[in-house]
């Protein structure tokens, strides 16, 4: 019993010694698991550094006043790089399909563009051109029309995709659309007795019902519109006529009365084309402009007017005075030289049993028509004046306007024949 006692012989309580000894023995617990999780923690830094392959050194390293707690490792950067770079990487790819192309641009996704667009009828065959000029131009707004979509005339990456599609909308016209080739198209539905409205260019109801009326007695499918194979029937001799043909002779133009009448006995050039159906119950095909007067009667009088319109712009569906595609230059040409012809399409012109067929291109004499197919069609789809020799002149849409060419290479490989108007 004496170690219970101190020096002065005095004993410490049983209970409070056993409260002393309680107390030490928790102090040794916590100094023992404090050592043990810094030994724990030591180790879990060793093994993030030998075996991540994305954590730091500074991503795990000791914080000098380390609370005792089990550090949390924070996530790398990279899962979002991967969330968000692919689809970056996915969208320059998509957005660079097809650079943008507009007036000016020559290359070759530029003859690429006009190949598909002679294909899908929005300007005539012609040999191809790396060339954007105003008729490549003028096809994309004809493209765009009947896509609903702005007229801009730029080929953007947005309209090479429904260009190209498998699915592409060929020539089409409708209602509400305007255009050289709906006033063209007008005016050979009033020669057919199907429109009696105002040639304007502008699409409106009565058109609608002409075409309608058109397709009905064509045995067509009637929508009002006209798509590429009502084109080709209205610009045919096989066109059912609502009244019955009665051609009258045109003419051989007076050089004195042509060049001395007086301004206002006929219609401005182009006055058609901004007023709206119903206000004029008589269209009128357009006067001569730029260039017109006498060119005289026959070869000669052809030549002339053909050579006077050299320069002037190529516009599909137009036939004068200030812009033609190329069989409404034809026509043109003919009926200022006193010929009695309807405007209709080169095809026509061609099987015309009533002009001399001349077969072979070495026959070919000044003055003649002379038609061509295309590298891809056996169809004819292209014709010119001849000039005699090799020269020709044609409204062409890869040069986009009236030009003076030669017989060699794409015209020579794709003569079809010849037709002689006069003589």
């Amino acid at each position: 019993m004496g170690l219970f006692r101190n020096n002065a012989n005095r004993r410490i309580p049983l209970g409070v010694f056993i409260l002393l000894v309680g107390i030490v023995g928790m102090f040794a617990v916590i100094i023992i698991f404090s050592f043990t999780m810094k030994l724990g923690h030591f180790s879990l830094v060793k093994n993030a550094n030998e075996n991540s392959e994305y954590l730091t050194e500074e991503q795990v390293r000791i914080d000098a006043d380390f609370d005792d707690s089990v550090p949390t490792l924070a996530p790398t950067a990279e899962p979002t790089e991967e969330v968000t770079s692919a689809p970056t990487d996915s969208l320059r790819i998509e957005i660079a399909k097809y650079a943008t192309l507009q007036f000016g641009d020559s290359n070759s996704d530029v003859a690429a563009l006009n190949s598909k667009l002679m294909e899908l009828g929005y300007m005539d065959y012609d040999d191809v051109s790396s060339d954007y000029t105003n008729s490549t131009e003028n096809a994309v707004k004809l493209f765009q029309r009947a896509n609903d979509l702005e007229q801009t005339g730029v080929a953007t990456n947005e309209l090479q995709e429904l260009l190209y599609d498998t699915n592409a909308q060929p020539y089409l016209a409708k209602i509400n659309d305007d255009g050289a080739d709906i006033r063209s198209a007008q005016l050979r539905l009033y020669e057919m007795g199907y429109y009696t409205d105002k040639a304007s260019g502008y699409y409106g109801p009565q058109t609608e019902l002409a075409v309608s009326i058109f397709q009905a007695k064509n045995k067509l499918d009637v929508d009002g519109k006209i798509d590429r194979n009502v084109f080709n029937i209205l610009y045919s001799d096989e066109a059912v006529w609502l009244v019955t043909p009665t051609p009258v002779p045109t003419p051989t133009p007076d050089p004195t009365s042509a060049t001395t009448r007086k301004p206002g006995t006929t219609k401005k050039p182009g006055s058609t084309t901004t007023s709206k159906p119903g206000s004029n119950p008589t269209p009128t095909r357009k006067p001569s402009g730029g260039g017109g007067g006498s060119y005289g009667s026959g070869v000669s009088g052809m030549i002339a007017c053909a050579e006077a319109h050299l320069g002037y712009p190529y516009v599909y569906g137009d036939e004068g005075p200030d812009s033609f595609d190329c069989s409404g230059f034809v026509y043109f040409c003919l009926k200022k030289a006193g010929a009695s012809v309807s405007r209709t399409s080169a095809a026509s012109y061609a099987k015309k049993s009533s002009w001399k067929l001349i077969e072979n291109i070495s026959d070919l004499k000044r003055g003649d028509l002379i038609f061509w197919k295309s590298d891809t069609s056996d169809r004819v789809s292209h014709v010119g004046i001849s000039l005699g020799g090799t020269g020709f002149i044609h409204a062409s849409s890869s040069k986009g306007m009236v030009v003076r060419s030669y017989l060699t290479g794409y015209w020579v490989r794709n003569f079809v024949c010849g037709r002689r108007v006069f003589g």
